[in-house]
């Protein structure tokens, strides 16, 4: 079970996640982000968990993940879904990113 982050880590978490978001828009990807105020990501892999940001444009998608110092060895199991289903379909590429 993955562990709960403190107020002040999900703050970071989510500022993160929407500068990410923004950088991906401003070149021109279509961004869904686990955020409030944009589309909800696919889920991904046989417990469908939703990664923080899928960005696409034609011939290419991007998934990301941001973690903390409080999720980063208790989220293994859905990073390494995220990075499967990269490495399956073709242009696609998993980021992770920790804060």
């Amino acid at each position: 079970m993955p562990r709960r982050r403190s107020r002040s880590q999900q703050t970071r978490h989510d500022r993160k996640v929407a500068s990410l978001a923004r950088g991906y828009k401003n070149r021109g990807f279509k961004v869904k982000a686990d955020l409030p105020g944009y589309s909800k990501p696919n889920p991904i892999g046989k417990n469908r968990r939703i990664p923080d940001i899928e960005a696409t444009k034609p011939g290419t998608r991007h998934i990301v993940e941001v973690e903390t110092k409080s999720t980063i060895n208790s989220d293994k199991t859905q990073r390494r879904s995220f990075k499967q289903s990269a490495t399956k379909r073709r242009r696609t590429r998993y980021r992770e990113v920790v804060i």
